[in-house]
């Protein structure tokens, strides 16, 4: 029976953890399955209320109101260790994204804070500190990495979403919004993204950055999750609805779990692989949905009623723990692998090397290089130097400490000024204004004080 991990964060500071499990029924013939949702840990994570959680690959981590990160390992049959916490951010972290190559376990996770700061940490080498980088004003509200690993896409507070350019460590773009963006998710093949509003839900083309399609949900959008193009949306009142990118923005909703929470959907996540739909299928069967009241529910969207049906949906199953739920996040059962070790350079011969295979292997480089015209060594040499750029799969970020502040071109996100043309150009224009200093600029001063009081100038004698 496969089992999919389910992380909860609630205001109590607490973390859970489920285990939801589908499988066919023993006793039916008709290839019905049944559902399970059992507690499998409950970690008391922070000092506040959790802000976000995330997970992927057998790792996951929580960010609080304590302005802290803990992060754990979760293995397939529901046990979790505690890998240790990081710190950095100085306020609430507020979204939490990992990365991981197709395949392959996550290598970095990025984590956005109250303090408007991006931060990227290494989760293949003990969630080490890379980078940190000034996002936005009012603090950070969503994130989202491509599946290149080359960019990723953050909204914030100051209702502006910025694409950073994730090799070089900076803003690429930043534009603004009509309103505050407060959630960001890349489709599944990377060429569009959603974005969550207050009451709409928007589909956007990355390389032309124009919208593609926008839905107006019925009630506030509290939580979200795309998979194909299909994007299921929890609301305030409890609603779960369900649209469908191919079909028209006036068609609305194409299915309704109504009354999924009696309050407000405070989670909601597909507990299937990211890959496993195609653009052409109708989206998973799975979904987990979390509500304020404090109970978690499972529900088989092949069972999912019509758009304008009222009746309340059935779950099925559930767990009810009492803590008021604020966000929810889903691993597939699916074993990652790790990611491949990087090769490491040939060893150079020791200084303690005997003579005689020093001199051999002397004879064999100058003999093999003697054969090679002039114009190939050249060649040779420039290949030594060319960096190595790597595929898709890299996601590589410059280390802050070694990182060239001579060759580092000036960013107007260094400073804390932000307004609404990020790269405007200065108020002055292109000429700058003379410096009010010298004999010049005293002697003009001076004229325009005797023009104004009517003093006329003495000629000297």
């Amino acid at each position: 029976m496969p089992r999919a991990t389910v992380l909860a964060g609630s205001y109590e500071r607490f973390v859970f953890g489920y285990a939801h499990a589908r499988g066919a029924a023993s006793d039916a013939s008709d290839g019905a399955t049944t559902t399970t949702l059992a507690k499998r840990f409950t970690v008391d994570a922070h000092l506040a209320s959790v802000k976000a959680v995330a997970c992927a690959g057998g790792l996951a981590a929580s960010g609080g109101s304590d302005d802290l990160i803990r992060v754990y390992h979760c293995d397939a049959s529901g046990a979790m260790a505690d890998l240790g916490t990081c710190v950095g951010h100085g306020g609430d972290a507020r979204a939490l994204e990992f990365y991981a190559p197709r395949g392959y376990a996550p290598t970095r996770l990025l984590s956005g804070g109250a303090d408007g700061a991006l931060m990227v940490w290494d989760a293949s080498d003990n969630f080490e500190l890379l980078k940190t980088m000034r996002a936005h004003r009012g603090g950070v509200c969503a994130i989202s990495a491509h599946r290149s690993g080359k960019v990723a896409l953050t909204s914030g507070c100051d209702a502006h979403v910025a694409m950073w350019d994730m090799r070089r460590g900076r803003v690429a773009y930043k534009f603004k919004t009509p309103e505050r963006v407060e959630g960001l998710a890349f489709t599944c093949d990377g060429s569009e993204y959603v974005s969550r509003l207050t009451q709409k839900i928007t589909l956007t083309d990355v390389e032309a950055g124009s919208v593609v399609t926008s839905f107006t949900t019925p009630a506030k959008t509290l939580t979200f999750d795309a998979r194909g193009r299909m994007v299921y949306v929890g609301c305030e009142g409890g609603d779960v609805l369900v649209y469908d990118a191919r079909m028209a923005a006036k068609e609305g909703a194409v299915s309704r779990i109504a009354k999924a929470h009696p309050q407000r959907v405070r989670g909601l996540a597909i507990t299937s692989a990211k890959g496993d739909e195609t653009v052409g299928d109708s989206g998973p069967s799975a979904l987990v949905t979390a509500g304020s009241e404090g109970v978690v529910r499972a529900w088989d969207l092949r069972r999912a009623s019509g758009p304008r049906d009222e009746n309340p949906g059935t779950p099925v199953a559930e767990i009810n723990s009492g803590a008021r739920y604020t966000c929810l996040c889903a691993m597939p059962a699916e074993t990652v692998p790790d990611a491949p070790k990087p090769k490491l350079p040939a060893p150079k011969p020791r200084a303690d090397a005997p003579a005689k295979k020093q001199a051999d292997k002397s004879s064999k480089v100058s003999t093999s290089k003697d054969n090679k015209p002039a114009s190939s060594k050249r060649h040779d040499m420039k290949q030594k130097k060319r960096p190595d750029i790597g595929g898709d799969d890299d996601f590589e970020v410059v280390p802050e400490e070694h990182e060239p502040a001579a060759k580092r071109e000036p960013s107007r996100f260094d400073s804390d000024s932000d307004g609404d043309a990020p790269y405007a150009k200065p108020a002055g224009g292109k000429k700058r204004q003379k410096q009010r200093q010298g004999p010049a600029y005293e002697k003009t001063a001076t004229s325009a004080r005797r023009k104004a009081n009517n003093i006329k100038h003495k000629k000297r004698r």
